[in-house]
């Protein structure tokens, strides 16, 4: 009986000791929230070398001559979650008012470069944290269709402007995807607005984890272009490739029109696998113009084998595309392809590999013809450049 007295007694004390410590432990307060914990900052550097053989530029001595030059191009991006549902994202890119480039060319007597508002949109999700999505995108917001690398009517630096829905819905194997939009392409005071309608739908297949297929199809309705001025952003008076007739304007702007409507449809579709352990993707688009009469359809198809994400990571592709001259709207299209535009066919052969983390370098080389609608007048077009890429 003694010993458990005293056993007993220990155990008091212990317990009176315990209440007297977390009487004297101070109470740590919650850490409010503030904007840190809700904005997430990000952004990259490339820096290009590049050199350029176009058969359709000469010299003062009437002598074809290769370009060379290095390029930046700096982008830096906030997006800010209000709360659960909706998103803020600004981002501020180098470049001029080009739509489809943020490059800066180097050695112009160390001029200070631009910087111009990339993005600026707000992103709702009205389904919240269900694994389905509906999301509403309002400003100037990334491309929200569905796109490649290499495309056919989309340049990768493009940033459209407007309204947008983007959706996903999975049953089982299959993922379907849903694309809208309501986008301004150009306001007018005196006439209708340049718009663009379009709707794009698409199916994923995830048979296994190491087989997959996409198929899906977009359609691009733009109003009001049959008549208009073209919008010549490089201020040479060009079509980008587009046929055209006289136009309005003259002197340093343009005085050319488009000379027909654009509803470019595109069929798509992509598969991917693994062959002896490494990602092999194979896509292909084909495009065409109802409202042209001829020269209104676009190919292309192409591989990538491997994927540069990890350290010492790697990745190659091969890429074939060909646009006729009324197949899309050229000012949009892949500003490297042939000089970018449209009314041209070629190869790209491309590679990257992954540094380290968040270092990437990268090779592309173009052989490629444009003016292809005029084979008096067809020049060839072939482009390597060397990218350095680092992002945080």
């Amino acid at each position: 009986m003694k010993q458990v007295k005293m056993a007993m007694a220990g155990v008091l004390m212990a317990a009176s000791i315990g209440d007297m410590s977390m009487a004297q432990s101070p109470v740590v307060p919650a850490i409010p929230k503030t904007w840190v914990d809700s904005v997430t900052f990000k952004g990259d550097l490339r820096y290009r070398y590049e050199s350029i053989n176009d058969d359709s530029k000469l010299d003062a001595s009437k002598d074809t001559y290769t370009r060379q030059r290095d390029r930046v191009r700096a982008r830096l991006g906030a997006e800010a979650k209000c709360n659960d549902d909706l998103k803020v994202g600004i981002e501020l890119s180098t470049g001029q008012s080009d739509p489809v480039s943020g490059n800066q060319t180097v050695g112009d007597g160390f001029a200070k470069k631009d910087f111009k508002l990339n993005l600026a949109y707000a992103d709702y999700n009205f389904l919240g944290d269900n694994p389905n999505e509906v999301h509403v995108v309002a400003g100037k917001m990334k491309n929200p269709f569905i796109t490649y690398a290499d495309d056919l009517v989309w340049d990768g630096d493009l940033t459209p402007e407007g309204l947008a829905v983007k959706g996903q819905w999975t049953a089982g194997i299959a993922t379907l995807l849903g694309n809208g939009g309501y986008l301004w392409v150009q306001e007018r005071a005196d006439k209708n607005d340049l718009m663009l309608h379009a709707a794009q739908g698409a199916v994923k297949l995830q048979f296994v984890p190491e087989f997959g297929m996409t198929f899906g199809a977009s359609y691009y309705g733009y109003q009001d272009m049959k008549g208009n001025d073209v919008i010549d952003w490089e201020l040479k008076n060009g079509t980008y490739g587009n046929s055209s007739v006289s136009g309005t304007k003259s002197g340093s702007t343009t005085n050319k029109a488009w000379a027909m409507d654009y509803t470019p449809v595109v069929y798509f579709a992509q598969m991917d696998l693994w062959v002896a352990g490494l990602p092999l993707t194979v896509f292909g688009q084909q495009l065409s113009n109802p409202e042209a009469k001829k020269l209104d359809q676009g190919y292309l198809y192409g591989v990538t084998l491997g994927k540069a994400k990890n350290p010492k990571s790697w990745e190659v592709g091969y890429s074939y595309a060909e646009v006729e001259k009324d197949a899309t709207v050229g000012m949009f299209t892949d500003s490297d392809r042939w000089g970018g535009g449209t009314d041209g066919h070629g190869h790209k052969i491309n590679g990257k590999f992954q540094i380290m983390k968040n270092l990437q370098a990268g090779v592309s080389y173009f052989m490629d013809e444009k003016k292809i609608s005029d084979a008096a007048n067809t020049k060839d077009y072939d482009r390597l450049q060397l990218d350095l890429v680092a992002s945080f």
